[in-house]
């Protein structure tokens, strides 16, 4: 995968480019040495994800192994039989543990998880405790701990962190793709790329690669390309790799648009063939590439959507809406597509405007939120004339400040 691919049509504004003034990377003309040094390479990444793995202690036994206990400290745990050593299990581990149980996911995570005030100056409403732990370590004996309902002797996979951390409760069908093997086959397939905006733990991936000069041919513009790829040991996500495009800002970062095209989905269970997936990903990278250029022209071409007669906040009440993007987030693109004002001017009143605030705002979330929001920005680059128009047109239809203030959560 060393060729050029694309068509290497020229794309962006002709003249400068905005690193024009700034050191570039000698390996991706699109990105200032600056940033560029902000980013890992993939033996840096190995090497983080090999110092993050050696927590992992993964386990295969049934669950008559286990005793259902809640420790000294109050907290409902798993107790190997074996050793005596305790593990909490994360909200993942309980929602796993709720649905091999067959009940509600909900209130495992519920029994967990502190009440947050409600009143002005009010931390928290009430703080879970030992009696809390202990109604959940009776529901869970009574539904999956439960030899009447479910076989206790079955292997199932568990892993679990040095730490005590129980991170996943798996069936013994359940087949990981090991994130090493993962990081490994992308530094072939992509030499030379760079990591960023790396992130993730010692059971899953998340991050960007930057697609260097030598692979992707394109002349200079504002915009480059990049695989957003992402794992999860645990079942937290599965695998997979889109192609995306980045619009390069200033010295203080980038801004990541989500271009959706062809993914690899692995579902992790069964019999895993290496060899056979590692040809789906190597043919899925070589068909997504020459897609980027054709990302840019899209992404480029929703300038030419304007907001018209809608106000910004209408707009943005209509993504809430229509995206069922939380007040939360909301608030975020809100303050993000301030920003882009101070960029675009009144030029930022367009699709193209409201799609860089929400990428903007997802550098900002955590990892699962953090794809989620910049697939919503693939989306929003990727709607018809139609779909745009009918969103303009639900917009039209907050003429209430309360409806708008309750969707954006902003005073406006």
């Amino acid at each position: 995968m060393s060729e050029q691919l694309g068509n290497g049509a020229k794309v962006g504004e002709v003249g400068s480019h905005f690193t024009d003034s700034q050191v570039k990377s000698n390996d991706f003309r699109n990105v200032s040495k600056i940033w560029a040094d902000k980013c890992i390479s993939f033996d840096e990444g190995l090497d983080k994800l090999n110092n993050e793995q050696a927590v992992i202690e993964d386990f295969r036994e049934p669950l008559s192994a286990f005793d259902t206990v809640v420790t000294d400290k109050g907290q409902f745990a798993l107790r190997k039989k074996s050793t005596g050593k305790d593990y909490i299990p994360t909200p993942h581990a309980l929602r796993q543990m709720a649905v091999a149980g067959q009940t509600s996911a909900w209130m495992f995570e519920d029994l967990c998880t502190d009440k947050v005030g409600t009143k002005k100056g009010e931390e928290f409403k009430y703080r879970r405790d030992a009696s809390d732990a202990g109604l959940l370590k009776r529901i869970v004996d009574h539904t999956l701990f439960n030899g009447n309902r479910f076989d206790q002797d079955k292997t199932r996979l568990f892993r679990t962190w040095k730490n005590g951390s129980l991170r996943a409760v798996l069936s013994d069908k359940y087949a990981i793709v090991n994130n090493e093997w993962y990081l490994e086959l992308l530094k072939k397939l992509v030499p030379g790329g760079l990591l960023s905006h790396w992130r993730g733990d010692a059971d899953s991936l998340y991050g960007n690669i930057l697609i260097p000069d030598s692979i992707r041919q394109e002349t200079d513009s504002a915009y480059g390309g990049m695989l957003s790829v992402g794992n999860s040991e645990i079942g937290l996500r599965r695998l997979s790799n889109m192609p995306s495009v980045f619009r390069a800002i200033c010295m203080n970062g980038c801004i990541w648009e989500q271009e959706s095209g062809k993914n690899v989905r692995q579902v992790h269970r069964g019999e895993l063939n290496l060899d056979q997936l590692e040809y789906t990903i190597k043919s899925n990278i070589q068909r997504q590439i020459p897609l980027l250029n054709k990302g840019i022209d899209t992404l480029l071409d929703t300038r030419t959507r304007t907001f018209g007669d809608v106000s910004v906040d209408q707009m943005l009440a209509a993504t809430a809406k229509q995206y069922k993007v939380s007040r939360a987030d909301m608030v975020g693109i809100r303050k993000g597509f301030d920003v882009e004002v101070g960029i675009l001017g009144t030029d930022a009143r367009s699709s193209f405007g409201l799609i860089n605030a929400v990428t903007r705002h997802s550098q900002n979330c955590e990892p699962d939120s953090w794809v989620s929001f910049d697939q919503l920005g693939g989306r929003l680059s990727q709607q018809s004339e139609k779909q745009w128009s009918n969103l303009k047109a639900l917009g039209k239809t907050f003429t209430e400040t309360k409806d708008v203030e309750k969707l954006i959560g902003l005073n406006v």
